[in-house]
């Protein structure tokens, strides 16, 4: 049985695997070695070597483009370390993105049997019911959890990261992969049982998000949940309103509902959508005044806006500054101290600080130029993924998978405007691996298979 499947498929099942389980990273030396680190050149050599002993073939699914928009960024970021006062850094992170790249590039090209797809696809759902279970369990135990803006809350004692290394960054990939589960758990299982089991994962994933406690997210999450219903409103209502969906719907959100400070939290996010508004359109209780309780909140609240904003005008002061070529890749971190000391008003406590807006870093980094070759190909995946919605979106399951992909990578592209999630290893290669997979399965596979 062993003998049917390539090295190729057994590598791509350790990154399923391992890759959401295995946050660790240790330096040896000034390289830093972590489970993506061994794994993709690892998997690089073994497609290499058994493309050409015809142990593995590539299917025909035209990615050209991607490979060229990929080929171009990385182009401008050699150029732009013409400007870079630290050059260990920049290759760092080119490094980094070339492996992503060539994740991409196999985990879309190999082809694979109907089993193998299957076993790739059971193995994540429970590689991730695991991981989810986990953060929930460190939550209830206090267990290495991050303190980071316990400040603000009044019940909780911490915030969830599960396997990952920060909370928001497992935000992030929260909201990546539920809309995928919550379509799965309604419209694809036809089974009752399988429909409360796929469920069950999306209500552990959906208070794992409430445990990290990251307003943005909670945010996202809401809409995620209402667009994905809205992209496929018959039949996804159809099934919802069945018994068995609408009960453990209800215990969902009486659970939710009763989480520690999700009231509190909740109004506090609310007060970070209204500090982006215009003032006339902005209102408090009926009276115009705020309880004691809610002008504390909103007092925590305007503090991580102020802060966070802050950060912001410091990547676009840098971005201003070298708008052609920019301050050279991997140099944001280099250069921070330098201009929180030129511009004061910048400083927010520490010599070096992320700018939590992946945009941001990559036009200070490479400027102009850089900034639109590296959305060019973000704007060419979505162009791809509708294409291939078009082509297959008579077959259930492939429907379903490119709906999940396109609002989970939407969720994806807004959470970078308050974080770097694509400079987070983990998870970009995460968010390549399923999505290269996904494609692959949807092109491979007849309809209906």
């Amino acid at each position: 049985m062993a003998g049917k499947h390539s090295l190729t498929y057994y590598l791509i099942l350790l990154h399923i695997i391992i890759i959401p389980l295995v946050p660790a990273k240790v330096y040896v030396g000034p390289i830093p070695v972590s489970a993506q680190v061994v794994l993709i050149p690892l998997l690089t050599l073994a497609v290499a070597y058994e493309y050409m002993r015809k142990r593995v073939e590539f299917n025909t699914l035209p990615i050209k483009m991607f490979m060229t928009l990929f080929g171009l960024f990385f182009l401008v970021q050699i150029i732009s370390l013409s400007q870079a006062v630290s050059i260990i850094p920049g290759i760092k992170e080119m490094v980094r993105y070339l492996s992503y790249v060539f994740l991409f590039f196999i985990v879309t090209k190999v082809k694979f049997s109907k089993q193998e797809y299957h076993v790739f696809a059971f193995t994540f759902v429970a590689t991730i019911a695991a991981a989810g279970l986990w953060g929930i369990t460190s939550y209830v135990f206090d267990l290495n959890l991050n303190k980071a803006g316990v400040y603000a809350l009044e019940e909780a004692y911490g915030r969830v990261h599960a396997t990952m290394t920060n909370p928001n960054y497992w935000a992030g990939f929260v909201n990546f992969i539920i809309p995928m589960l919550l379509l799965f758990a309604v419209v694809r299982f036809k089974e009752r049982k399988w429909q409360l089991l796929m469920f069950a994962v999306f209500g552990i994933y959906v208070i794992n998000q409430i445990f990290t406690y990251t307003r943005s997210a909670w945010l996202i999450m809401a809409l995620a949940i209402i667009l994905t219903s809205l992209l496929i409103p018959k039949q996804f209502y159809k099934k919802l309103f069945t018994i068995h969906l609408i009960g453990a719907t209800l215990l969902l959100g009486i659970i939710v509902y009763n989480l520690p400070d999700v009231q509190e939290r909740t109004r506090s996010a609310m007060f970070v959508v209204q500090s982006f508004l215009p003032e006339d359109t902005q209102n408090a209780n009926g009276d115009g005044e705020l309880s004691e309780d809610e002008e504390k909140n909103k007092s925590f609240t305007n503090k991580a806006v102020v802060s966070r904003t802050t950060l912001w005008k410091t990547g676009w002061v840098m971005y201003k500054e070298n708008p052609v070529l920019g301050l050279g890749i991997g140099n944001y971190g280099e250069r921070y101290k330098e201009y929180v000391t030129k511009y004061p008003e910048l400083y927010v406590g520490h010599d070096e600080y992320s700018v939590h807006n992946s945009y941001l870093k990559v036009g200070a980094e490479t400027g102009t130029i850089g900034l639109v070759s590296f959305l060019a190909i973000y704007v060419y995946y979505y162009f791809f993924l509708g294409k291939q919605f078009i082509l297959h979106r008579r077959d259930l399951t492939k429907k379903l998978l490119l709906i999940g992909l396109f609002v989970g990578s939407g969720t994806y592209a807004g959470q970078n405007l308050a974080n770097n999630l694509i400079f987070i290893p983990q998870l970009n290669v995460l968010f390549w691996l399923i999505s290269g997979l996904i494609f692959n399965y949807v092109h491979t596979l007849s309809d209906d298979a």
